[in-house]
């Protein structure tokens, strides 16, 4: 049985989110001052009615005992402010306390890193909330922003509902990353070279190898052992296990990079060393995070490695099969990413001139 903070921390819906936005214009000037002022009985009782305070002391838990981990810089205003906006917002959304009150606080950071007065209308402006989901947080995922984003909005709905007549700026219009230059990828291998210790040297020369390589995913680099990487008369290649196991053939341009990256790994052990965590897939982002440099990023490695292909004319059944994609949907994005062909290629291409 749950103990009962932890139950109602994950309670996903509490309810609709009229009555607070409602009184939206009325609660807003109140933001950061629920607990540091004397209001009047009415709005005591609306504060009731709206927020946190309308739940059992066990669902107030996690606004009432938050404490901002350290390098946020809120100060005690800063605090106040993203206790009282999600104790009257997160109540009324589908998002836990927990989530909302994490998101807040890196987004009010970063709100007040730019200057924004603490107030209601600035702060919860879909402008500001657009403007940080495009253009904060780049190292992480689309939907990862897409989450941020939409726990953000949903308090802003209920904080200033006056304000979301538009619809934002799309965050995805089915398009895919492109793949990395030459010049660019030639200084990542700089990169390699230039961090800061011999473990963090082998994983960067892990993650280039083996993504940029053989497109291998952050999930599955955590997987890989030295045994899985064969070297016999067909190359190198990479015996990627998991869901989508698979051989895939290292990139000749690599090859000469396994060695050093060999010799560091026993067999028996992970390529990638131990890793603490549970989830792996942000293994990658969790380390060039804190790297020496100007890191890449895995997936634009691993489609700088399927376009390689691409160009190279590697046939796309092929290809799907290397990539462990079942369909053409990623593959057919990274298309306008590749070089034009020039008119006589073209024609001698459709007429078949290249497979004789």
């Amino acid at each position: 049985m749950p103990q009962p903070d932890i139950f109602y921390l994950r309670i996903q819906k509490l309810g609709p989110t009229d009555v607070a936005r409602t009184h939206a214009a009325t609660l807003r000037p109140l933001l950061g001052r629920f607990r540091t002022h004397t209001h009047p009985k009415r709005t005591e009782r609306l504060l009731a009615k709206c927020s946190y305070a309308s739940l059992p002391p066990e669902a107030r838990a996690m606004t009432e005992t938050w404490r901002p981990a350290e390098g946020f810089g809120l100060g005690p205003e800063g605090e106040a402010f993203v206790r009282d906006a999600v104790s009257i917002a997160a109540p009324h959304t589908a998002y836990s306390a927990k989530l909302c009150i994490n998101y807040t606080a890196r987004y009010v950071h970063w709100c007040r890193m730019r200057g924004y007065p603490l107030t209601a209308e600035s702060i919860w402006s879909p402008i500001s909330i657009d403007l940080y989901s495009t253009t904060a947080n780049l190292d992480r995922t689309e939907g990862t922003r897409r989450n941020y984003r939409a726990v953000l909005m949903r308090i802003s709905e209920t904080l200033l509902p006056e304000a979301h007549p538009d619809k934002v700026t799309a965050l995805s219009k089915k398009a895919t990353i492109e793949p990395y230059t030459a010049e660019e990828m030639a200084g990542f291998r700089d990169w390699a070279g230039m961090q800061l210790t011999p473990l963090k040297s082998h994983r960067a020369l892990l993650i280039l190898v083996l993504c940029a390589g053989a497109g291998v995913r952050t999930s599955e680099l955590a997987q890989l052992r030295a045994e899985h990487i064969v070297r016999d008369h067909a190359g190198t290649l990479v015996d990627i296990p998991g869901d989508r196991a698979r051989v895939v053939p290292l990139l000749t341009e690599w090859e000469e990079w396994v060695t050093p990256m060999l010799e560091r790994r026993p067999n028996t052990e992970l390529l990638w060393g131990n890793i603490a965590r549970r989830d792996t897939n942000n293994i990658v982002s969790a380390f060039t995070q804190y790297s020496n440099g100007t890191p890449p990023r895995s997936d634009r490695l691993r489609n700088t490695w399927m376009a390689t292909h691409l160009v190279a004319g590697t046939p796309v059944k092929m290809l799907m099969r290397a990539a462990g994609v079942e369909t053409l949907n990623h593959i057919n994005l990274l298309l306008k990413h590749l070089p034009d062909i020039d008119e006589a290629q073209y024609l001698r291409a459709l007429r078949g001139e290249s497979q004789r």
